[in-house]
C-alpha cells in the first residue's frame, strides 16, 4: 500500500503538528509514504500564504496518484478537497480553534470547513475536538476516529538534571516554573503572568521560563509591558524556540510544568513533563482534562489566586508533589505513538 502524505510546508521545526507528521511517519508500517510538501521560500508570511494556496494545490494534483489513499495531515489543508476533486481521502483534523475559538470567516477557513464535509474519513486527536467536528463542520460521527497524540518515551523520560538552565545563571534555590507554548491569546499567558505575581508574594525564590515563539504579531511587547506593572521582571525569563533534544531537557529541569490554555484540540506539552517526572497544573477547559486525567492539577483559568495558590502547594508539599509525579507517570505511559501509527493504518485499510 501507498500513502500520499500531504503535509503542507516542509520545515524542520518541530511543533505539534509537524510532531505528529513526523512520528506516525516514522512508525506506521508495512507502507510506503508518499510526502507531498511544498518549501517555506521567504520569511515573510505574505509570501508563504501565497505560495500555500495558490501554488500547493497545483503541486498536490501533480504529485498524487489515484490509486493512492490521500492522508491530508491537517485541517488547516483541507481547503484542498474544496479545490480539486480526490478519491478516497483522510484529513487530520487536530482543532478547530481558528473557527470555533478565533471566530475566523475568512474564505481560506470557510474553504477547509468545506472541505473537511467532503473528506471520506477524519482522524482527531480527542473525545473533544471529535465533537467540536460532529457539532461545527456537521461531519457523521461514523466517520470519525480518534487516534491521540502521543509521546516518544525513549526520548521524554526522567532524567532529572539542571544543566540547562545554569546557562540562564539561575541559582540552584530557585524553584523553576516552567511553559511551553505560543503566546496567542488562547494560550492564557497574561493570566500566567499575574499567577506568577501572585505566587512571588509567598513564594519569592521563583522563576518561570517561557519556552517557544510569541506567534502573534506585537504580543511579546504586550507581555513585557504587563511584566514591568506586575514588577516580576526577575522571575521571567524567555527562552525562545528550541530544538526537541533541549526541550526534553527542560521538562527535566523544571520542578513545576504550567499550560493555563483556554481551548486545545489536544495539548501535548503537559503529557510530555508528565513523561518526564514534572508535575503539571493545567486548565479545566476542552480536551485537557481528558488528557491528563486525574494525573495533574486542573484550575480555572480565569482564577488567578487558585492558579497561584496550586503553584505554591506543588512547590512546597513535597507529598503532593510525590503524588502527582507518580500519576503523571503512569498517565503518560498510556499515550504511545506505536499505538496511534497502528490505528491510522487501519484507517488506511479501510479506503484501500
Amino acid at each position: 500500500m501507498e500513502i500520499d502524505y500531504i503535509n503542507g510546508a516542509k520545515t524542520d521545526e518541530i511543533f505539534g503538528m509537524s510532531k505528529y507528521q513526523k512520528e506516525i511517519h516514522e512508525r506506521i508500517k508495512n507502507i510506503k509514504l508518499n510526502p507531498i510538501e511544498y518549501p517555506l521560500i521567504s520569511k515573510k508570511r505574505q509570501i508563504n500564504s501565497a505560495v500555500k494556496y495558490l501554488a500547493y494545490p497545483l503541486i498536490v494534483k501533480s504529485h498524487v496518484k489515484k490509486e493512492n489513499v490521500k492522508h491530508i495531515t491537517s485541517q488547516d489543508l483541507a481547503y484542498l478537497l474544496e479545490l480539486m476533486k480526490l478519491e478516497k481521502t483522510i484529513v487530520t483534523c487536530h482543532d478547530l480553534i481558528p473557527w470555533v475559538y478565533d471566530n475566523n470567516r475568512l474564505p481560506t477557513w470557510k474553504l477547509n470547513m468545506r472541505g473537511l464535509r467532503k473528506a471520506d474519513r477524519i482522524i482527531t486527536v480527542s473525545e473533544y475536538s471529535k465533537s467540536e467536528i460532529i457539532k461545527h463542520v456537521g461531519y457523521p460521527e461514523d466517520q470519525i476516529t480518534v487516534i491521540p497524540n502521543a509521546v516518544d518515551h525513549n526520548n521524554y523520560c526522567v532524567k532529572r538534571d539542571r544543566e540547562v538552565i545554569k546557562k540562564l545563571e539561575i541559582p540552584d534555590t530557585q524553584k523553576v516554573i516552567l511553559y511551553v507554548g505560543s503566546e496567542q491569546p488562547r494560550k492564557n499567558v497574561p493570566f500566567l503572568l499575574k499567577a506568577i505575581g501572585e505566587l512571588k508574594k509567598k513564594l519569592p525564590d521563583i522563576v518561570l521560563l517561557k519556552i517557544g515563539t510569541p506567534q502573534v504579531p506585537g504580543a511579546r511587547e504586550k507581555l513585557i509591558e504587563l511584566i514591568e506593572m506586575l514588577g516580576i521582571e526577575k522571575e521571567v525569563v524567555f527562552v525562545g524556540y528550541v530544538s526537541e533534544n533541549d526541550l526534553t531537557k527542560y521538562y527535566n529541569a523544571a520542578d513545576l510544568f504550567v499550560f493555563p490554555s483556554l481551548y486545545e484540540g489536544f495539548g501535548l506539552p503537559p503529557l510530555e513533563a508528565m513523561a518526564c517526572g514534572t508535575p503539571v497544573i493545567t486548565s479545566n477547559l476542552t480536551s485537557l482534562p481528558e488528557v491528563v486525567g486525574d494525573s495533574a492539577i486542573t484550575i480555572d483559568p480565569y482564577d488567578v489566586n487558585a492558579f497561584a495558590e496550586a503553584m505554591y502547594n506543588l512547590l512546597t508539599d513535597e507529598k503532593l508533589r510525590e503524588q502527582m509525579i507518580n500519576k503523571g507517570l503512569k498517565r503518560a505511559q498510556l499515550f504511545n505513538w506505536e499505538k496511534s501509527a497502528e490505528k491510522t493504518l487501519k484507517v488506511y485499510q479501510q479506503l484501500s
